[in-house]
């Protein structure tokens, strides 16, 4: 556990600080919150599905002088702040900068929420793997994470990085079963794959993510290392949403978007426009190795059973009621 920060002449119980109210950011405040921590979640806007119990202080991280003054108190700070592709060039060097400055002046320890872009050969990825960018998302990745260790190399930070893969479960929104894959299937459409359908390829569940995050936060032995998340080992994209077919009662199909209609469809959207580098991700076995968490955090992935039925029931509860109400307005 943290060591607790002495105010005056009083003990104060450690704050925890969430940087980021999104796909996992909120569930970490959620779960430290569930433990009776003190817990503050810091993002530009509104905060959601959080509940109470939560301080929230609205900042822009971009802001050097905002970012420490909403970072000042906290024991242990969670990065989980991931802004659009179309602005990684710019303001992922400048987060980490602030972000590193904020915990050095709070004297916190930092996880951070990391991916797996930095690898090339993605056949079996652990903790030892070097990292060999193919691609200019992978080459800033791989740059922030040597500045992350840099700083705790050198003293200056407590640093500890979690990597996670492409997300699945709830609050998964703006993932490759996101938004996109959803309002598809529940609209009796096909599932979409940026590559091959049939690519082995490990997805990580939000809340497994998250709660990996909390474990980090309150166990010091991640400190100075880079962890990989507990997940389940990779199995076929078709694989994965068949397990989601079995929960809906019916097939859901599957189908490869051809290179060409990415190319179009990113005349018209930055977002999709920046995904045609990553679909090397999607063209080979995309497998993470995270023995060495399990093993030394006694901790495992949500059972596959209880992971997809949970993010079904979200999904059928997002997306499916958009389906119904869309076809009450034809009618």
């Amino acid at each position: 556990m943290p060591i607790r920060k002495v105010h005056g002449e009083h003990m104060t119980q450690p704050l925890h600080v969430v940087l980021g109210a999104g796909q996992v950011g909120g569930q970490v405040a959620s779960l430290l919150r569930d433990r009776g921590l003190r817990v503050r979640v810091v993002c530009r806007g509104a905060v959601r599905d959080v509940g109470n119990g939560v301080e929230h202080r609205a900042a822009d991280l971009r802001d050097p002088e905002a970012a420490i003054a909403a970072m000042a108190g906290a024991d242990v700070l969670y990065h989980c702040v991931n802004p659009p592709y179309e602005v990684w060039a710019t303001e992922l060097p400048r987060l980490t900068a602030n972000i590193l400055v904020g915990a050095a002046r709070a004297n916190a320890r930092l996880i951070v929420l990391d991916n797996l872009y930095m690898y090339g050969d993605t056949q079996h990825m652990n903790e030892d793997t070097p990292m060999a960018p193919t691609t200019r998302k992978g080459e800033l990745r791989a740059r922030a994470s040597d500045e992350l260790l840099a700083a705790h190399h050198a003293g200056t930070v407590r640093v500890a990085i979690a990597r996670a893969s492409d997300f699945f479960g709830p609050g998964a929104t703006n993932a490759h079963f996101g938004d996109r894959f959803y309002r598809r299937i529940f609209a009796g459409k096909p599932g979409e794959c940026l590559g091959d359908v049939d690519q082995p390829h490990t997805y990580s569940f939000t809340p497994d993510v998250a709660a990996g995050l909390v474990t980090l936060g309150l166990d010091e032995r991640g400190d100075g290392k880079v962890w990989m998340l507990p997940a389940h080992p990779a199995e076929s994209t078709r694989a994965v949403a068949n397990r989601m077919g079995a929960v809906l009662g019916r097939e859901i199909r599957m189908t490869r978007i051809p290179g060409w209609a990415l190319t179009i469809m990113g005349l018209f959207s930055k977002p999709m426009r920046e995904l045609g580098e990553m679909t090397y991700q999607w063209l080979q076995p995309f497998a993470v190795d995270d023995s060495r968490f399990r093993a030394t955090f006694g901790v495992e992935p949500t059972a596959w059973t209880k992971a997809i039925d949970r993010t079904m029931t979200w999904a059928r509860s997002r997306y499916g009621a958009e389906v119904v109400k869309a076809e009450r307005v034809v009618i």
